[in-house]
Formats: structure tokens, sequence, C-alpha cells
């Protein structure tokens, strides 16, 4: 099914303000928080997954009355839907979306419901919302820091965890000032009128071609994002990176659309110095946040607060203490000179080769889980650059290993799992080495979702320094 089968599913004039059947797919964060929100709206709404519903969560679905099938989707439980809301873990070419179009059903993602709902309010909240290949939840997270500490009420959404229905919900009660939505190319597929205040595309490199085919369908998809937006909406775009310019060439251009800025890392940083509203902010050895990556996410959020005019003084205080987010690139340990760090949220080939680049000390590098595709060859040049050793694990174990013997790379070791992962990681590595799991890859394979998997090699690496400290292990 191509793009603009997407949006064939989607009649505009229909209502999702109007109590009706609904199904919602999939019982994941957003699914459930879709299904409690319309229920308790009066919609009859029914919950189709293909996996096992836990125990717990079939227990919550009784007891809000709402029917449910697992194991598998079947096409007279779906089609007695007015509309259905997708899950971005579905591709469109699934079964579920083609029984959809079959009988003229509207498909919308959790993010178009929230958006539709929240324009019923007295008073939205202005929306940010971030989409890029790499840095959107670090980006979001760090908007939503700022906002905070600049007395707006904030909540972060979509993507990065909170579904943003959720929001609505807490809206109602207590109203915000600002969402900052993080939202992906498998949400912009189902959603159709969203109209950002701020929309910001903070890069765009080979991702997720396993799902979207070529790059110029997955632009596409990234581009949904601006589609609506119109005079007084702000654009940011990155201006070093060829897909955001095109992008930003085409909105310029268009008549009564937003307005656009592009923000630049090397206009960002001058002699070492951070620049903010052109004057010197502070030095970029002063930022928490290091490696070239987050100069570019930092120099994204510093062309938002310019145009909020928010103060200087706020920024420094922020730049200095923000650590990031969990799972990239973060210090989970170290043992005898030995340091262990959590990338697990790198998930495709770029941002394995940033976590890379960033590194200052020899690398044993755990990586693998299920391929999304791409060209390995810039990744296999940071591997050969700073990977002394390699201890690959998951599905996309064949395709990494036949990529870097073809490099020249051959210092690979291949195990089964976390636990061995990490066992194998710390014999293959000596003081003043770092043991780094930077995937390069979905955890879809073994894992419900990267931060999964994060845990899981910290609680490894915790368990295996806790019995070194007592004696127990080497």
């Amino acid at each position: 099914m191509s793009l603009v089968d997407a949006d064939t599913l989607f009649q505009p004039d229909f209502s999702l303000v109007s109590p009706t059947d609904v199904v919602v797919l999939g019982a994941a964060r957003s699914g459930l928080a879709a299904a409690f929100f319309l229920k308790k709206r009066g919609y009859n709404v029914f919950l189709s997954d293909a996996g096992i519903i836990s125990e717990a969560t079939c227990q919550q679905l009784r007891e809000q009355q709402i029917p449910f099938e697992q194991k598998g989707h079947t096409e007279a439980f779906l089609t007695q839907a007015r509309f259905i809301v997708a899950s971005p873990g579905i591709p469109l070419t699934a079964k579920p979306y083609q029984w959809a179009a079959l009988h003229h059903i509207p498909v919308v993602s959790e993010v178009e419901l929230a958006w539709q709902f929240l324009q019923q309010s007295e008073r939205p909240p202005r929306l940010v919302a971030v989409t890029g290949s790499n840095g959107k939840s670090t980006v979001v997270s760090l908007l939503e820091v700022i906002l905070k500490h600049a007395r707006f009420a904030v909540a972060a959404c979509g993507n990065i965890g909170l579904p943003m229905i959720h929001c609505v919900e807490l809206h109602e009660h207590q109203p915000f000032d600002f969402l900052v939505l993080e939202i992906s190319s498998f949400q912009l597929e189902t959603t159709y009128s969203l109209q950002p205040d701020f929309a910001l595309l903070l890069n765009l490199y080979e991702n997720h071609l396993d799902r979207h085919g070529e790059m110029s369908t997955y632009f596409a998809l990234k581009s949904r994002l601006f589609r609506c937006q119109i005079l007084g909406n702000l654009a940011i775009l990155s201006g070093e990176n060829t897909w955001c310019k095109r992008l930003g060439e085409a909105l310029e251009a268009k008549v009564k659309g937003p307005q656009v800025y592009f923000f630049s890392a090397a206009n960002a940083v001058q002699s070492h110095q951070l620049y903010y509203q052109d004057q010197p902010l502070m030095d970029l050895s002063s930022v928490c946040l290091q490696g070239q990556h987050n100069v570019e996410n930092i120099s994204a959020v510093l062309l938002f607060a310019a145009v909020l005019e928010l103060p200087a003084s706020l920024l420094q205080d922020i730049l200095a203490t923000f650590q990031g987010m969990p799972h990239r690139l973060e210090p989970v340990g170290h043992w005898q000179d030995r340091f262990f760090i959590n990338d697990s949220k790198s998930t495709n080939y770029l941002a394995a080769e940033k976590a890379l680049a960033s590194m200052s000390r020899p690398v044993v590098w755990i990586a693998g889980g299920q391929d999304k595709g791409g060209d390995f060859s810039d990744l296999a040049v940071w591997v050969k650059r700073k990977v002394k050793h390699t201890v690959l694990m998951g599905a996309s174990q064949d395709i990494f290993s036949r990529a870097l013997i073809q490099s020249g790379y051959n210092q690979i070791t291949r195990v089964n799992g976390m636990e061995a992962a990490v066992q194998a990681a710390i014999e293959h590595a000596e003081a003043g080495d770092t043991i780094l799991l930077s995937p390069a890859t979905a955890s879809y394979d073994a894992y419900a979702n990267f931060e999964a998997r994060g845990d899981h090699f910290k609680h490894y690496v915790a368990q295996f320094i806790s019995k070194s400290q007592s004696g127990l292990s080497g």
C-alpha cells in the first residue's frame, strides 16, 4: 500500500467526536490509552491485538467492558468499526488495513485522534512537534525542561512515552500552555490534519527502509508534519541536511505557508563558544551534553528558544546540567578502569555512528537486533576506526558480520542474548576501554522496546560489578 493509499483511508468530513463503534489496534501504551479515553466518552470500543495480551491488561479491558481479541486480527471483528485507531507498529500493507480499505473504514493514528479532540477545547495548548531520524527524544526532553523552567505548563508526549491522547484528558483538568510531541514516520502514516504551531525536522537519513522502501517515501512521510501548517506557524529545519533544505525550500514557496527557520550547528558554535541570538552563551566544554550530534540538537533548541525570546541565563543553567535521555549514551557503571555505556536508543546505523564518533577510549562494541536496512559502509568506517572488538547478538548477526568482514574488519564474536553479550564484551575489554551497547537496530527481535533492551544491559552490568566487588567474579 502506498503513501497515497493511506490518505484514502481517511474521510476528512468524518467526525471523531460523535460516539460510535471504534476498533483500536494493539494493546500497547498508546492503544490502551486511546481505548480507555474513548470508552469514557461513550464510544463502543473494541480492541484487537496480534499478540498475547497480559492477564492484567485483559482484566482492565473486562472491567471497562471493552471486548477484545488476541493472538491475531480477524476481519469480522475489525470491520464492525466506523473507524479504526492505528497501531504504529503495524505497516499499512498488513491485513487489518487492507480490510479497512476494502470496507471504506477510516484509519487514524492515536496522535490524529488526540489532535482532533484537542481542537474541541476552549484554549488548546500550543503544539511543538519534533521529528527526524535521530535526536528526537533528546530535543523533546530538553524542550520540556526549558519550557518548565520558563514557567510554562508543559508535557512531553508521543513516541517518547506518554500517549498524546492522555494529555488531552490531563488538559481538561489542568490546561497546558505547550505540548511537546515526538512523532515518528510510523505515526505520521495515519496522521492527516495535525497543525503544529512549531514543527521541527532535525535531520533525515536512511532509516526504516525495511518498512518504507525508499527514501522518497520516508521523506514524504516526514513532510506530513508540515503540510497543514499555515501563516503564523513556524517550521524549524536543519540547514545542513539535504532533505531538510529541500523541504524548507518547498515550504518557503508555499502561499500562506509557515515561516521557515533553518538551524545550523556550524553557526551555533564559534571558537568553542556556543552562541545564542548572535551572542556568546557559554563555552562548549561547559555543556553537559557532549558530542557533535548533541551540538546539532542544541542548535535546534536554541533557535526555538530565540523565537520565544527566552533569557540566556535560563538556557545556560539548563545546558550546564541537562544529562540527556536514559538509554542514550548513558553511563551505567565502571569496573577496573573499564566503562560501561548504555546506548540502546541507537536504533539505526547513523545513531551508532554518532555514538562511536563521540568515544574517546577504545571501544568494545555490542551491536545487533532487528535490522532496518540502509547503507552500512559509513558505520563500518567508524567501527574500523574506533572499535577493537565487536560482539554481535540478535537477528542481524549475519548482516552485520558479513558487512564488517567485507570492509576488512574481523574482530567479531557472535553470541546468543544480552547476558552472553555482556560477558563476551568484558572478556575482550582491557583497562582503559569502553564497553558500549549501541545496537544500530530496532529491538523487536528480542524485546518490546529499546528501553527494555537497555534495562537488560544495565541489569547484567550491575550484576557483574556486584559479583566482582564481592569477590565472586574476576
